[in-house]
């Protein structure tokens, strides 16, 4: 099923939208949603274990609760600086465009294209139109690229057309 419309933005993907990105698709995938939650279920244990013993939650207990519960916001902030700030080629403007063929990006030192059959679920969420290519996998485009809801509206229905589970956009 050919789509005569293209549609084309540019728009560089800034720290905040890496880490939010992040986030929204840990959220998306059951194993990454239950090992991120197990950290503060740790803290939680850990609180729970010492009021069960009738010790009093020191500092260093404290502390460790804390850290216990930070570690997964921490380790996102930590990767997202470690890709965005490290790696020159993440931090280059790029282009989508989507057409008949499927979703093409083009950047200064890269481009690639994931055809229609790849896409195979779009969601919006929170920040970002979503466009799953695998699991817990998908190009996280924020809505201030594209503010124009009839824009949104006009993707959604040419991945729909395509193919493409389109029942939470």
């Amino acid at each position: 099923m050919e789509h005569a419309q293209e549609i084309r933005f540019s728009l560089a993907f800034g720290y905040w939208d890496r880490a939010r990105a992040t986030l929204a698709l840990i959220a998306e995938r059951p194993v990454s949603l239950c090992m991120a939650l197990l950290w503060p279920l740790w803290g939680v244990g850990l609180a729970a274990f010492a009021l069960v013993k009738g010790r009093p939650i020191t500092g260093e207990l404290a502390l460790a609760i804390a850290l216990l519960f930070a570690f997964v916001p921490a380790m996102v902030l930590l990767g997202t600086a470690m890709t965005h700030y490290f790696h020159r080629q993440s931090r280059e403007p790029f282009t989508y465009t989507f057409d008949g063929e499927g979703i093409h990006v083009a950047a200064v030192t890269y481009d690639f294209t994931h055809k229609w059959p790849a896409i195979f679920k779009v969601k919006r969420k929170r920040w970002f139109l979503m466009f799953f290519f695998s699991p817990g996998c998908a190009h996280c485009i924020p809505f201030r690229a594209i503010p124009d809801p009839a824009v949104q509206a006009a993707l959604v229905s040419m991945a729909a057309a395509h193919g493409a589970d389109v029942r939470s956009a």
